[in-house]
């Protein structure tokens, strides 16, 4: 079974997405997504996805909620999904992906809907609605 980790970054009210140099194999619906990568069996997701986020020059601070989930669109994928706070840096990402956008928290879904969690929408509607009270 493929297994895939993901990267939740929040920059204030905002969200990190990239966007796919090519069609994804697994979720061939999607275009932007959430700075991710393949794991093969023997790595582990918090150091693979650390990993990546230095790669791409991005400092972040792991909150400590993980999300580990099937999307609906590929229930065959395991989703490993680590929610972190954005430190500093802008992201380095074209040797990865095509380019990159900081997406408002409320308008996440109209990005991602097929692949994130149930769960993965509630925390971050009410994220959203953390900072319109601020």
């Amino acid at each position: 079974m493929p297994k895939r980790v993901s990267a939740l970054v929040i920059r204030d009210n905002k969200v990190l997405m990239v966007k796919l140099k090519e069609q994804d194999r697994y979720m061939p619906r999607a275009s932007w997504v959430f700075p991710f990568l393949e794991l093969g069996e023997e790595n582990s997701p918090r150091r693979e996805i650390l990993s990546l986020m230095q790669k791409l020059s991005v400092e972040v601070r792991l909150i400590g909620k993980v999300f580990n989930y099937y999307p609906s669109e590929n229930p065959k994928l395991h989703y490993f999904l680590y929610v972190m706070d954005y430190v500093n840096g802008e992201p380095e990402v074209l040797s990865f992906f095509q380019s990159y956008k900081w997406v408002q928290i409320s308008d996440i879904t109209s990005y991602s809907t097929s692949f994130m969690d149930n769960n993965v929408s509630k925390f971050l509607e009410e994220r959203a609605r953390q900072y319109s009270t601020n």
